[in-house]
């Protein structure tokens, strides 16, 4: 029986729309990802702890003939990286394994360790220091050798058209590339392949509270948040959203309302969410303004856009974060909760 309000043939329409609508935010994501364009939010982040988490979702993505393996010496593997970004990485290695093992097999993830200082590199260009090497291997057909040289160029698939867009790998190199790190691929045909990540340590340890955060709970606990978005039905959607997540909303239609509901209610309000396009008053000069009444302002940020140097210097320079659209509440409520820690 249809919902009342739709019919059966309005609930497609609408369930059409919105799979077409993520698919296109996709593409876009993985061009962004490629072009290294992509809203990147790097914190010190345990590799270990993250596949294990990983692992879970591909239990979930995975057919069952697929056997997943974590191997890891006892060691450190802590990199600066945006679990967000990285997650889509693995996750279009694991799926094009699957592609290559279309009876089943073993993908093992593989963490090491790698010091670079006087011997040569595996990379020419690769800095001298401490590096994590991941690798990710399939026992799948493997990839000819006049194929192998190319899988990073955007748009190159070996798929019939309809199964593939050819941005899968070049997304990932574009998000290997983001965390400063270098990507190369081994393989034999009908044995396997063997993708091999590496990243440079992070600086400085991973702390509790940053480990905390990684996986902090999504509800709030009664903070006030201003909400400013020019398009009603989204303004509303998101104060719904965040009043399921037990914070107290306050909603502006612009940044010139948005100011003036702030001013009012500084000393209430423990975080601002804006949209970054918006008539009269944009997210970034709002942000500016806010500053202005209250220097150490909470500002999250909604964008479908890359965001340039003089924007990103900005938000550094404040208490201030950005969140790339689309995105789901739990990871609304993830970053709410790492923005309200700050």
């Amino acid at each position: 029986m249809a919902e009342k309000g739709f019919s059966d043939s309005a609930r497609d329409r609408i369930r059409l729309i919105v799979e077409q609508a993520h698919r296109a935010a996709e593409l876009t994501q993985q061009i962004l990802d490629f072009g290294r364009k992509s809203i990147v939010e790097r914190r010190p982040t345990d590799l270990l702890r993250f596949l294990r988490e990983f692992e879970r979702l591909l239990g979930r993505t995975l057919p069952a003939p697929i056997d997943v393996r974590i191997e890891a010496a006892d060691s450190e593997y802590i990199v600066d990286a945006d679990p967000g970004r990285m997650q889509q990485a693995l996750l279009n290695l694991a799926l094009n394994a699957r592609d290559a093992m279309p009876e089943g097999g073993v993908l093992t993830f593989r963490l090491s360790r790698l010091e670079v200082r006087g011997q040569a590199p595996p990379y020419r260009d690769m800095r001298p220091g401490s590096w994590v090497l991941l690798s990710v291997s399939d026992t799948g057909t493997g990839i000819p050798a006049e194929i192998l040289p190319h899988i990073f160029e955007p748009f190159y698939t070996t798929k019939p058209v309809g199964e593939g867009t050819g941005l899968g790998l070049s997304q990932v190199y574009g998000i290997i590339k983001q965390h400063d790190g270098y990507i190369d691929a081994q393989s034999t045909p009908d044995q396997g392949t063997t993708f091999l990540a590496y990243f440079p340590v992070a600086t400085a340890a991973l702390s509790e509270a940053q480990a905390a955060g990684q996986a902090a709970d999504v509800q709030g606990n009664a903070e006030t948040i201003l909400v400013v978005e020019d398009d009603e039905a989204a303004r509303n959607a998101l104060g719904e959203t965040l009043l399921r997540m037990n914070y107290n909303v306050i909603l502006a239609e612009d940044g010139a309302r948005a100011l003036e509901l702030f001013a009012a209610a500084r000393d209430r309000i423990a975080l601002v969410i804006s949209d970054v396009v918006m008539p009269r008053i944009g997210g970034m000069e709002l942000f500016r303004e806010l500053r202005k009444l209250k220097p150490e302002v909470r500002a999250l940020l909604v964008t479908g856009y890359p965001l340039g140097r003089d924007t990103r210097e900005l938000l550094e320079a404040g208490k201030a974060g950005w969140i790339q659209k689309p995105f789901d509440s739990r990871t609304l409520g993830t970053r709410i909760r790492l923005m309200l820690r700050l």
